[in-house]
């Protein structure tokens, strides 16, 4: 028994021992942690998913934008840990509560949290929730982090191409906000963004794992400049104040700067268009791509005429050269024509050479047949990059993408088109179809165009053409 008494009492030393220094490493990593970050404040007062189904599921007639907003993260999944040891889902969700907290006192938006405490949502569901609420966008809002603690800037990633603009306008404004790098937009293959009806971002606001990036995001200051950034950035999105240079969206509305020809009160802006403003009123401007040619083209411009609708249209040189009477047809029947290349390649896989002779030689066809050169130019794949963006722009044609991607090319039925047209158009807005190049001869186009024209109607939408809509001119 004596024998015995002895050999356990090591072990009962090695455990108090071993309790002890888990107990005071613990308190030194609190009291580490709470030094160093400003106390996060709660979005308790938000509304946020468990209650969403008790909200109005009908659409919303733009009468508000309703804002999904997710902060990253929560419960069992902490996100990144900072330098302070501070935990990213903490970060996300202070931030995304004076996010809501500013929204919630502007008459124009209604948000909405996806969470509003410690609890993990799954990232499939955080767009569900989006989606059953009708929401007109959806922001994610995170903290980032990287192995190399001297990884600096902000970010934001978008999945699906309708999302660009918004992408392109949060990424201005809460770079301007903070002062952090600009690390641009990115297309990113991110689950949480993969299902969303509606345009959905991720914005990673800054680098936790950089001391100076996380002292700046983690205090009052910061995180007042980081949710009122996000907010403007609404603002210009929602209102079409979008202004950007190479790639940053505009509000298309005119300039007066002096230009050669009859429209001396419209000129080219150096900027990237993807859309009208909403302060002209319910305007939209419906636009085919990778045509003429001698199927789809004809009945689509029947169904223009029978309606007495003008679109635009954005012509390959290599398909005008085999169709001339149909690229004639379209501008004698009233409607703008933009230049698309010549034979659509990517133009961020082709040198300079190659991007100023496919533009030249379509604007020398298209002059040839029609008599003038236009004034538009839509990259094929709406793919430009800054260099090849001040070239384009230094022939004096206005770049035009688009805000409402139709999927049209890929076989997408007529019902489908129809709803991501609900989902993404607002005031002001630019619809992508095509004219070629789809499945099926593109039937699904022909009888989505018969739907939206008398659906956008009865919203109260008139139909302009794309330099009608940004104030530009015709020809050049």
């Amino acid at each position: 028994m004596i024998h015995h008494k002895k050999r356990k009492k090591p072990a009962k030393v090695f455990y108090i021992i071993l309790i002890g220094i888990i107990f005071c490493l613990g308190f030194k990593l609190a009291w580490h942690t709470g030094s160093a970050t400003v106390k996060l404040i709660p979005a308790s007062s938000a509304k946020h998913g468990e209650t969403y189904k008790t909200l109005p599921d009908s659409p919303n007639n733009n009468q508000t934008y309703r804002i999904a907003i997710d902060p990253g993260h929560g419960g069992k999944d902490p996100g990144a840990t900072g330098v302070s040891g501070a935990y990213e889902k903490e970060f996300n969700l202070s931030l995304a509560g004076r996010v809501f907290d500013i929204l919630e006192e502007d008459p124009l938006f209604e948000p909405f949290m996806t969470r509003i405490d410690d609890q993990f949502v799954e990232l499939e569901d955080r767009a569900a929730i989006a989606n059953d609420w009708n929401a007109d966008v959806m922001i994610s809002i995170h903290g980032n982090t990287y192995t190399d603690p001297t990884t600096s800037g902000t970010e934001t990633l978008y999945r699906h191409e309708d999302s660009i603009p918004l992408a392109q306008t949060l990424q201005k404004q809460v770079v301007k906000g903070l002062g952090l790098r600009d690390r641009g937009i990115k297309e990113e293959q991110l689950k949480v963004l993969a299902t969303p009806k509606m345009p959905a971002v991720l914005v990673e606001v800054g680098y936790l794992t950089n001391a100076d990036d996380e002292q700046l995001l983690l205090s009052n200051e910061g995180l007042e400049r980081a949710a009122q950034s996000i907010v403007d950035g609404l603002r210009d999105y929602f209102m079409g104040e979008q202004g950007h240079s190479a790639g940053q969206q505009t509000d298309g509305s005119p300039h007066e700067i002096s230009s050669s020809g009859t429209n001396q009160n419209q000129s080219m802006e150096k900027k990237v268009y993807f859309n009208g403003s909403a302060k002209d009123g319910k305007q939209v401007a419906l636009t085919f791509d990778d045509g003429p040619d001698a199927i789809v083209t004809p009945q689509i411009l029947d169904i223009l005429r029978e309606n007495d609708i003008k679109a635009t249209f954005f012509i390959l040189g290599d398909r005008a050269a085999s169709h001339p009477e149909t690229v004639r047809r379209i501008v004698e029947e009233g409607h703008a024509i933009g230049n698309h290349s010549w034979s659509h390649p990517n133009f961020k896989e082709i040198t300079m050479e190659e991007v100023m002779k496919q533009i030249n030689d379509t604007q020398d066809k298209l002059n040839d047949i029609i008599g003038y050169r236009p004034s538009l130019f839509r990259p094929p794949y709406g793919a430009l990059d800054e260099e090849k963006v001040e070239a384009i722009q230094s022939l004096d044609l206005a770049i035009v993408n688009w805000s409402v991607d139709t999927m049209d090319w890929s076989g997408l039925p007529a019902q489908g088109i129809m709803q991501r047209i609900h989902t993404q158009l607002k005031p002001g807005g630019i619809i992508l179809q095509h004219t070629a190049n789809g499945k099926n001869h593109l039937a699904n186009t022909i009888e989505a165009l018969k739907q939206l024209i008398p659906d956008l109607k009865d919203q109260g939408y008139s139909f302009v053409t794309v330099p009608e809509l940004l104030h530009l001119p015709d020809t050049q």
